[in-house]
């Protein structure tokens, strides 16, 4: 069956998976050094949250760039099922990467389970569509979206890893060099999967009648764009207030130090 793609779409579905990535960087540092467990567990949560809409988004966005030669929807329940699954594999990446140390065994099987996590996210996508007959995949290919994913899901959290602090020098250029490589890791990961799916002619789409695509693209883009930079700015806005509750502690106890034991 004839099909094509929005480069339009293709573009801001990278930008996404970029923003995405730079999000989830600077989350793990801003994770690293919270002290409070209740503070931790929010931006645990929160975190979370918005970096598997990001990753969630992105997929979906790339999914709406690419059209068939008939109507095409997206079940609702299965499109949720997806996204839950992005939430919960951003979770546990963050969980993995704000450790104070990360051996090279739980980095590898991070990896993996991180990478069939995202790869699940992005069958269950396309399983969305509700294709009669159903979609075939090339093997082969399928195996590479894999591969690619966990390659890719191995090295952004052995990069969120190490970029943690803001002692290193150039950090901010390291970060946003290395979103930049992840996300268009997460973006080949998204379209090499794409190019597995064969639809053979005559096919039907089950969801047509559901989530429009129209519709779909302009909500998660704006959806996306705003839960990634309302994220980001409440990250930066929490880590200044602590830094400037740590200035004004350490100036307290300059001032008792030199009033001095009788004061």
């Amino acid at each position: 069956m004839q099909s094509s793609y929005n480069f339009g779409l293709v573009a801001i579905s990278l930008i996404v998976a970029t923003l995405a990535s730079f999000t989830a960087i600077d989350l793990a540092d801003r994770l690293s050094i919270l002290a409070y467990a209740r503070a931790r567990h929010v931006w645990l949560a929160a975190g979370a949250l918005a970096m598997g809409i990001g990753i969630w988004s992105m997929h979906f966005i790339g999914m709406l760039s690419f059209s068939l030669s008939i109507p095409i929807g997206y079940d609702l329940a299965i499109t949720c099922y997806s996204l839950l699954i992005a939430v919960l594999v951003s979770w546990f990446a963050l969980h993995i990467v704000t450790r104070k140390r990360l051996k090279v065994t739980h980095l590898l099987a991070a990896g993996v389970l991180m990478g069939v996590g995202i790869a699940g996210m992005h069958y269950m996508g396309m399983a969305a569509m509700l294709m009669d007959p159903a979609i075939q995949y090339t093997p082969s290919v399928v195996a590479a979206s894999l591969v690619i994913a966990i390659v890719a899901s191995t090295a952004a959290l052995w990069v969120a890893h190490t970029l943690r602090g803001t002692d290193q020098k150039h950090v901010m250029s390291k970060r946003i060099g290395a979103a930049c490589v992840m996300g268009i890791a997460i973006a080949g990961m998204h379209y090499t999967g794409m190019a597995a799916a064969n639809f053979p002619v005559g096919s039907i789409c089950g969801a047509a009648n559901g989530i429009k695509p129209q519709w779909l693209a302009a909500a998660v883009i704006s959806f996306a764009f705003a839960i990634l930079i309302v994220t980001l700015l409440l990250s930066r806005l929490d880590a200044r207030v602590a830094f400037l509750a740590n200035s004004v502690a350490r100036l307290n106890d300059q001032i008792d130090r030199v009033r001095g034991p009788s004061h």
